[in-house]
């Protein structure tokens, strides 16, 4: 065989070898798996039923709907396990199920997806993306829009909150806090893409301990692995949930956290919008008070995905469907706004977008809107943001030991938020979603001219807190001598919330009108805390005017003047 033919037939083998190379690729990218939206048409034969709700909703969503007079619906009712069983058959696997959209989310190449809408009770199929290899870099940074910095090196502040004083005190926190409402007994559910070293780092360390920090679930790879992936959850986890006295503490140190895993760290593609819905739907039927997820999405890597401004008019998009849902059910959804305000899109993201949830931006230490935060208006014209918080160089945990970093982002004023409001509830388990909420709102600085830039403004839980208790104030939050905060007067008793150690029961207490004169007054009642409250009984029909509480103490005289 000379040299030239031998050549000839290598290149030969090797154009064969290219061309079936080729081929394989072709038919692989056909066949390559996708994740898939799949519709059902109803639930008529459903194995469940809204008279038997403890099937599929725990006891204390179910009180907590009942609290709200939320009825269980069709809705609620879980899909029909026999049409996903079918849609198994068909050759697709099971990602999760929607029970408000009755959906499925599956895995399947593109003909066997198509082949799915021949089944009778399939109305829509949907593309949402590859189904991407799990990637779970163990250090992979937050993605917020300022490089994180250490915070400088903390004096003497003569707070306990340490680095986390002025961020928790823009929204009025410590005095619910010294009052002794921290969030306890308050359920956060936070949906985020990883919470890497949260089983390690000492700020969780009381969380833990005291059995109020769970692995929710990862709707992303279908386990309950969540301490993985990404640290943003950890810093989101941390501005809420940090207990570190004298040096670090967050906003519901004493609320319990449910970790939830919905963010792909690998991509950015729609699947994540049905994700967030599967797991606010966990979280509801876990019976969570408050979701916080510190998660958008309008541009995806696929661009034909992305959606136009025209979509967020909370309605047109798969995220603000499901989100709209959860927010009716009796919870208080918070979702970051964007970190978009000084980009050519400027505007928020899904679902914030969503009518009911709380669209949170950000502010500067001010008060002033942050310029990375994103505005509205939404599509259809209503307020967004909702509401503001502190968002700029916020401290947020580090990635070991007691390390402290400086973060921005809508990702940070939303979790924020989520801790007060959480801290606020406490106060008063027995109200519902709306009533706390209507009191946060129109606690906030803009609550009668509200704006597209900064919502209803940045609202303050002690104004909150007093409103919701019937308190009138009588002096300065931050006071931290003796002296008289707030007042309520209600039928034959007043109450006081004042700024003194009343550890000991008083020897004597008065009551006298403007003119010094002793006034009847039958009993009188202390709750101890950090700040007192004194009730005084059998008063009768006293006409307005200026009165004078003298307390005598062992260690003095504490004179209160009020004003009915």
């Amino acid at each position: 065989m000379n040299v030239t033919l031998c050549f000839q037939m290598n290149l030969r083998l090797i154009q064969l070898l290219l061309l079936l190379f080729l081929t394989q690729g072709i038919v692989a990218q056909k066949t390559a798996s996708k994740k898939w939206w799949v519709s059902f048409t109803d639930k008529n034969n459903t194995p469940y039923c809204t008279c038997r709700p403890a099937e599929f909703l725990s006891a204390r969503a179910l009180e907590r709907r009942a609290r709200a007079g939320i009825p269980v619906e069709e809705e609620d009712l879980p899909v029909d396990p026999a049409y996903v069983r079918k849609l198994c058959a068909q050759g697709a696997r099971l990602h999760h199920t929607s029970r408000w959209l009755n959906a499925a989310t599956v895995i399947a190449d593109s003909a066997t997806a198509q082949s799915l809408l021949r089944l009778p009770f399939v109305r829509e199929v949907e593309y949402l993306g590859p189904d991407l290899r799990i990637l779970n870099p163990p250090d992979r940074p937050a993605k917020e829009r300022k490089p994180l910095q250490h915070p400088p090196k903390l004096k003497n502040s003569g707070s306990i909150y340490g680095y986390g004083a002025l961020q928790g005190s823009m929204l009025g926190v410590p005095l619910l806090h010294t009052a002794g409402y921290r969030g306890k007994g308050v359920w956060i559910a936070v949906l985020d893409g990883g919470f890497t070293n949260v089983d390690t780092l000492p700020h969780f360390d009381s969380l833990a301990l005291q059995g109020r920090l769970f692995q929710g679930r990862d709707f992303v790879e279908r386990d309950q692995a969540v301490y993985e992936s990404a640290m943003h959850g950890t810093t989101v986890l941390s501005v809420m949930g940090a207990n570190l006295q004298d040096y670090f503490v967050g906003t519901a140190p004493d609320a319990t956290y449910f970790l939830v895993k919905t963010e792909d760290t690998g991509g950015e593609f729609p699947v994540e919008e049905a994700n967030w819905i599967a797991g606010a739907e966990w979280a509801d039927s876990l019976g969570a008070d408050i979701i916080n997820a510190s998660l958008g999405y309008t541009t995806f890597n696929d661009t034909t995905l992305s959606h136009s401004y025209s979509q967020l008019d909370g309605r047109s998009t798969l995220g603000a469907r499901g989100a709209s849902i959860a927010a009716r059910k009796g919870m208080v959804i918070f979702n970051s706004a964007g970190n978009s305000g000084d980009e050519p899109w400027k505007y928020l993201g899904v679902p914030a977008d969503a009518p009911g949830v709380v669209a949170v931006g950000a502010v500067q230490h001010d008060g002033s809107r942050a310029v990375f935060s994103s505005v509205g208006p939404a599509a259809d014209g209503r307020i967004k943001p909702d509401l503001v918080a502190p968002g700029d160089m916020v401290v947020v945990a580090g990635d070991k030991g007691t390390d402290l970093q400086l973060s921005s982002g809508t990702s940070l004023a939303a979790p924020l938020l989520s801790g007060a409001l959480a801290s606020l509830w406490s106060a008063f388990p027995e109200k519902t979603a709306a009533e706390i909420m209507d009191a946060v709102y129109k606690s906030a600085d803009q609550y009668t001219q509200p704006d597209n830039l900064r919502g209803y403004g940045l609202p303050d839980m002690t104004s909150a807190w007093l409103h919701l208790a019937g308190y009138l104030s009588n002096g300065t939050p931050n006071n931290a001598g003796p002296g008289l905060f707030a007042i309520n007067r209600a039928a034959d008793q007043m109450s006081f919330l004042v700024f003194a150690d009343l550890s000991s029961m008083p020897d004597t207490l008065l009551l006298k009108d403007i003119w010094g004169n002793r006034l009847p007054c039958n009993t009188y009642s202390i709750e101890r805390n950090r700040l007192s409250r004194l009730t005084i009984t059998g008063i009768g029909d006293l006409p307005p005017g200026y009165y004078t509480v003298e307390v005598f103490l062992p260690s003095g005289l504490l004179s209160l003047r009020v004003l009915l």
